[in-house]
């Protein structure tokens, strides 16, 4: 299940939660996140937060630099 989203960086990208509803709080368990492009496509794979942050930083400091 996908929880909530958040825009990280300049150019538009997302960084989405996604894990298991607990069903006796019901509240979304966070097992990883995900990183969608400013186009919206997912990018492949899961990341821990401060993994998507970076992943995103080397992203924007390669396009600023070519």
């Amino acid at each position: 299940m996908i929880g909530n989203g958040f825009a990280w960086g300049r150019t538009g990208y997302t960084i989405m939660e996604e894990g298991e509803l607990d069903r006796a709080t019901w509240q979304l368990k966070v097992s990883h996140y995900l990183v969608a492009e400013p186009s919206g496509r997912t990018v492949p794979g899961h990341f821990t937060l401060e993994q998507a942050k970076k992943w995103i930083e080397e992203r924007e400091s390669g396009a600023d630099s070519g």
